[in-house]
């Protein structure tokens, strides 16, 4: 068997293994009714992507040497929480402050990520981490909208696309460039 299709091989039983945990998860029970729609429907939604996957894998190369470590994974969401907690702290504080220090924008900036999924990692989490909104991704590029200059520290700086570049083993400090800035989103 080839690298790539252990690769694809390896992402779609990872794919099937954690929407399985996540229906377990939210489910909150384990007995054989739930455990089984879970399978049920892990396997539904995973045969569904397998199309989808197979193109990612052979038509554009994902798979050649840049796929993500599940050991990085289980390190990066406990750091993004630990991001969304402190975040949400930040908008909290900034809405019920007397003077609201909100001050909206836009925020382009381009990525060096090894793939399209590390890209909508990236987008996810930014959307996730409030006082942050993905607005667009298009190639490298992303657009993002800001509550305040605190909300987008993270992405200027390169943390956050740093973090998501290490769940592929990548660990270079230049993973943004040609950041601009934009107040009142009227200049865009």
């Amino acid at each position: 068997m080839s690298r790539v299709k252990k690769a694809f091989l390896k992402g779609t039983l990872l794919q099937f293994a954690v929407l399985l945990g996540l229906w377990l998860l939210l489910s909150g029970r384990i007995d054989l009714f739930h455990v089984s729609a879970g399978v049920f429907s892990a396997l539904l939604v995973t045969l569904m992507h397998v199309r989808v996957n197979r193109h990612l894998y052979f038509d554009k190369g994902i798979a050649a040497g840049r796929s993500l470590r599940v050991v990085r994974l289980a390190r990066y969401i406990p750091w993004l929480l630990k991001q969304i907690v402190l975040s949400s702290l930040q908008v909290a504080y900034a809405v019920l402050h007397p003077r609201m220090p909100i001050n909206p924008s836009l925020v382009r900036f381009r990525v060096r990520l090894p793939n399209i999924t590390a890209r909508v990692i990236l987008g996810n989490s930014i959307t996730l981490t409030p006082g942050t909104l993905t607005l667009r991704i298009k190639d490298d590029e992303f657009l993002v909208h800001s509550l305040m200059e605190a909300s987008h520290a993270g992405l200027i700086d390169g943390s956050l696309p740093r973090h998501v570049a290490r769940l592929y083993g990548d660990k270079s400090a230049d993973i943004v460039s040609e950041v601009k800035i934009f107040h009142k989103a009227r200049h865009v």
